[in-house]
């Protein structure tokens, strides 16, 4: 009596178009066409960025012996030119079907991908083609392929490797144990400087915030300098015209101002020589006048206070060639 019970209640759900657990449906219905589904079977999970949107319908081969599969999911505003990709749960999981935006970026070599403002599921959308689907690698796929290349290397070429080994190391044992000795100094030097390479970083680090911080005058210094240099190169050629009109202006007037007085100057600065060589011979006969004026201008007129006096002194000098008496 329960059996026909819980039977009636199954069949009620069925008849309400409620859902078994575990499967998800939508308005959606949309077909992909693969080369190969392995163990995918229906009722299998649709999923967007790992989120469950849908569950697999049908499993048909094509005309052309292609796996096609239909899946009905939910409403989500997927581009027209969306890509799909069976892939696993797990390495020994069930197979789903991911669903995503097609991106012809460098990053994700998408085929097929054209720009449109379609969703997924309109008309002319409803079908995944064969160039925007893609089988993700199984295990058995990849163990096969290894199999296949550790076949290609023969035993004989295993043992021309090992020879070529043996050969290439014998009798060089202390050339090794030298090597790893000075690893171990290097390593053993870097460790020791741990504190000073910290610092080095801390002050490139510092350096280059300061340099951040300031990128606004950094970039007007810049396009200073662009226009600077831009300026002085435009003007090169005036530039060196000047200098070259310069420099033959400094050689024409030492030709036309100094040449002619030459030597004369020469003359002159021979003859204060001279003059000073005189007087610095007879430095104590100028000092002994020096005092005698000294005495004469504040002695005079004690001699006679209060009165006027007219007072006349003569002085005689001697020529550079006189004698001494005169």
């Amino acid at each position: 009596m329960k059996r026909w019970i819980a039977l009636g209640v199954v069949g009620m759900l069925l008849a309400a178009g409620c859902s078994l657990p575990g499967r998800t449906t939508g308005p959606l219905t949309v077909t992909a066409t693969f080369d190969d589904v392995g163990d995918l079977v229906e009722n299998h999970a649709v999923q967007v960025a790992d989120v469950r949107v849908g569950s697999v319908t049908k499993i048909e081969l094509t005309p052309d012996f292609k796996a096609k599969i239909t899946m009905s999911i939910k409403d989500l505003d997927l581009p027209g030119d969306a890509v799909a990709e069976l892939r696993q749960t797990s390495l020994l999981g069930e197979k789903f079907i991911e669903l995503r935006p097609c991106d012809a970026s460098p990053a994700h070599v998408d085929t097929g991908c054209e720009p449109t403002t379609a969703k997924l599921g309109e008309k002319d959308h409803t079908d995944i083609p064969l160039t925007r689907t893609s089988e993700a690698p199984e295990l058995e796929f990849v163990a096969d392929q290894a199999i296949r290349l550790l076949g290609g290397v023969a035993a004989n070429d295993i043992a021309a490797m090992v020879e070529t080994g043996s050969v290439g190391f014998a009798g060089r044992a202390p050339e090794l144990r030298g090597l790893i000795d000075d690893l171990a100094i290097v390593s053993a030097g870097l460790a020791d400087q741990t504190a000073n390479i910290q610092t080095i970083i801390d002050g490139l680090d510092q350096a280059t915030s300061a340099l951040a911080a300031d990128s606004t005058g950094l970039d007007q210094l810049l396009v200073n300098l662009s226009a600077t240099t831009t300026v002085l190169a435009n003007n090169r050629q005036q530039l060196v015209d000047t200098l070259t009109a310069l420099t033959r202006l400094v050689q024409a007037q030492n030709d036309l101002v100094f040449d002619p007085y030459v030597e004369q100057v020469d003359l002159q600065i021979k003859q204060v020589d001279a003059i000073l060589g005189k007087v610095a011979e007879g430095r104590s006969e100028v000092a002994l006048l020096i005092d005698w004026i000294n005495n004469f201008v504040y002695r005079v007129p004690q001699g006679i206070p209060h009165q006027f006096a007219q007072v006349y002194a003569w002085f005689a000098t001697c020529g550079v060639d006189a004698e001494a008496h005169c």
